[in-house]
């Protein structure tokens, strides 16, 4: 159970660290469709196998301006879609 916490930890914090390089305001993904779509993002993120590159594009773009997602991260339409609402 351990590894189970250890991974939702690190795979929330850089879905977090993600939406904010890609300008995504969690609170709005929250109340897309009741919650909805911030759940569907977050099974997404955990389901991912691409830990390594994410945390590479975040060191790499760190301090830099808005990101548009990177095109192996699961959650790159539903941002992009996000963005666009508002």
């Amino acid at each position: 159970m351990t590894n189970f916490f250890s991974r939702l930890e690190l795979h929330s914090k850089l879905m977090g660290q993600m939406m904010e390089r890609c300008g995504v305001d969690p609170a709005e993904l929250a109340q897309d469709r009741c919650g909805a779509t911030l759940a569907t993002a977050a099974r997404a993120c955990m389901v991912c196998g691409r830990t390594d590159s994410c945390q590479r594009w975040l060191e790499a773009t760190e301090g830099g301006v808005e990101q548009i997602p990177p095109s192996f991260c699961p959650n790159a339409r539903r941002f992009e879609a996000q963005k666009a609402v508002n």
